[in-house]
């Protein structure tokens, strides 16, 4: 059986700030996540933007699990979710301690398409397609066909060279960016597989409906949140809910209860009263006739001693 692990979650990107300081965010979690990585035999993946993080973890199953284990812990990621987990036949990214992926138009471009698929809800995303999408990109940044094989497992430890390639390549997308993917989609012999929509515009990209589409962006990942949010407060509504009703059904038993008892004991009292004046009449009647008695008693010795 392979001992190898893979992982695949998504979660909320909660890095605040500007672009430069969520930059060096993202070049510190990428830094720690090579170094600790590299560590326990750990490789993979990571896509950032700005609504949401999306990653693979492959590796031993106690390396990847305490990875995983201190994620969840980062302040910076939210609603972490798992969409895939389970053993893997071979590794996927073993050149890459942590591949940095995703800053391009079709990296965008193709996770706005899975997040729109599943309404932007992080629980209804597809593993197999963000593990696909993840895998494809870098494939295609190290200049492999998308069809190729996976590569053959690497040992548990990544090489020297592997991770300097990894902090060279962050380092130089994040110095570089919006100018530089421009540049890079002008001077490219073939042009990059983009949405429609994107290719029906003219190359003089309009400033202000860049902005309208990232504000719209940001607007559909807060209706999830708030989407998200208003199921959970159902839930506790209902909750508190069926609390009350059951805290009213106990309460009710107690009062019929109390109530029984209360005719109960009013039935005793009715009772015990009834019985003290029957001992008072049978009282009243015994003491004349004790008293006849003596009389008579005393009358005939009176009669005998005159005799």
């Amino acid at each position: 059986m392979s001992d190898l692990y893979r992982l695949v979650y998504a979660s909320k990107n909660l890095l605040q700030g500007s672009d430069a300081e969520i930059a060096q965010e993202v070049s510190q979690i990428l830094a720690a996540s090579q170094r600790n990585n590299d560590r326990v035999g750990v490789t993979g993946a990571l896509m950032f933007n700005a609504g949401a993080f999306a990653q693979v973890l492959e590796g031993p199953q106690q390396g990847v699990e305490s990875t995983f284990e201190r994620i969840q812990c980062d302040p910076r990621h939210g609603d972490v979710t798992v969409l895939q987990c389970g053993l893997a036949e071979s590794r996927s990214f073993a050149n890459w301690s942590m591949a940095f992926v995703g800053q391009s138009d079709t990296g965008r471009a193709r996770w706005e398409g899975i997040a729109a698929t599943s309404g932007f809800d992080l629980s209804r995303l597809d593993g197999d397609a963000v593990f696909a999408m993840l895998h494809g990109l870098v494939l295609e940044e190290e200049g492999l066909p998308s069809v190729a094989s996976a590569p053959r497992e690497a040992p548990q430890t990544a090489d020297k060279s592997g991770y300097e390639r990894d902090v060279q390549r962050v380092r130089e997308e994040l110095s570089q960016p919006v100018q530089t993917l421009h540049t890079a989609a002008a001077t490219a012999p073939t042009p990059i597989a983009i949405p429609s929509v994107a290719q029906s515009k003219s190359q003089d990209t309009d400033p202000v409906e860049t902005t309208s589409k990232a504000a719209l962006s940001v607007l559909r990942i807060a209706l999830a949140q708030e989407r998200q949010l208003t199921t959970a407060l159902r839930g506790e509504l209902d909750e508190v809910r069926i609390g009350l009703a059951v805290q009213q059904e106990q309460s009710d038993a107690l009062r019929q209860e109390r109530d029984l008892w209360a005719k109960r004991a009013q039935l005793l009292a009715a009772l015990m009263s009834q019985e003290a004046a029957e001992v008072t009449r049978n009282s009243d009647h015994v003491e004349p006739q004790a008293v006849t008695t003596q009389d008579q008693s005393s009358s005939g010795a009176s009669i005998r001693i005159v005799a």
